[in-house]
């Protein structure tokens, strides 16, 4: 990765094509079935997509790499190609955007996805609880992180939007 910068209108396919090939590994990784998945296009609204402030990373090509999003306090969206995966662009762009949220930044995540928990305890998240959740109707364990700062670090907390 060579850079970051805040999303356009133009990088919507790019985002959508790194979504939709790093979804799938994401509900692999924490025994999700398969047919949960949905297309980008299909789930960026209902999940804040638009709503959310949003990074990409560049490759020295220019070619978007990945991106993080974030509305107010939660991390909303991080995904990197997975042709990218294991470069510290996931590292990096976690860390911009919790530079930029603040000492609350907090989000959910899907249990048992042991490599999206390490990345976010290496920026300093704490596993504040996992329990039964869903995506998309099939059963799976989620998990929400979030900094020790974070109002969102008591099990009880709910979010305020």
């Amino acid at each position: 990765m060579t850079g970051r910068r805040r999303y356009t209108p133009a990088d919507w396919p790019a985002v959508c094509r790194i979504h939709d090939a790093a979804r799938p590994l994401e509900l692999a990784a924490g025994g999700v079935d398969a047919r949960a998945f949905r297309p980008m296009a299909e789930v960026a609204e209902a999940d804040e997509f638009f709503d959310s402030q949003t990074l990409v990373a560049t490759s020295e090509h220019g070619e978007i790499v990945g991106f993080v999003s974030w509305n107010a306090d939660k991390v909303t969206w991080l995904y990197v190609d997975p042709a990218h995966h294991r470069r510290g662009i996931g590292r990096a762009l976690l860390a911009e955007a919790i530079a930029r949220i603040g000492p609350q930044a907090w989000t959910n995540c899907v249990g048992g996805n042991a490599a999206a928990l390490a990345l976010y305890q290496s920026a300093g998240m704490e596993l504040v609880f996992e329990r039964p959740s869903d995506v998309e109707g099939y059963a799976c364990t989620g998990c929400r992180v979030a900094l020790a700062t974070s109002r969102m670090r008591h099990p009880a907390a709910r979010r305020e939007r």
